[in-house]
């Protein structure tokens, strides 16, 4: 994780990732691979099949927040400008959906390119914002479709 004089280690080997959690919390230390979030990003970039029904892959991949709720606001000051939250991940006003992972993961999805991008690290972020990184990686990808 970030510290004042540079990343430190906040998990040593043998230490809390190096097994299954004894009870797997959904909102934060999922552990998974590489393919297997491809799998779920193309899952719901198909629209559900074959795994879930259409109406519950657009219910994760739309909007659900009201304009009152967006103005409690987010994780920081203007935090929805240009998106809101769907079921389990964050949707964009572009289509695309995703989400930003604080312990250094990042996917997005754009259906209108046909577009997966995932970046795995293991490097905490340091802000709400994921690092420019994980950003330069995506604009790169939409660079590439054009």
């Amino acid at each position: 994780m970030p510290a004042p004089d540079g990343p430190v280690v906040t998990d040593e080997p043998g230490g809390k990732w190096s097994r299954p959690p004894t009870f797997g919390d959904g909102a934060a230390g999922l552990v998974s691979t590489a393919d297997d979030l491809l799998a779920f990003a193309r899952m719901l970039l198909r629209g559900g099949a074959p795994v879930l029904p259409a109406d519950a892959a657009r219910a994760m991949t739309t909007d659900q927040l009201t304009p009152a709720q967006k103005a409690h606001g987010g994780l920081l000051p203007g935090f929805f400008d240009g998106r809101s939250w769907g079921f389990c991940q964050a949707v964009y006003d572009s289509g695309a959906f995703g989400w930003d992972g604080g312990l250094g993961t990042t996917w997005l999805v754009d259906p209108t390119q046909d577009l997966t991008v995932i970046v795995l690290t293991q490097r905490m972020f340091e802000s709400p914002d994921p690092p420019k990184m994980h950003r330069d990686i995506q604009a790169a990808a939409y660079a590439a479709l054009a």
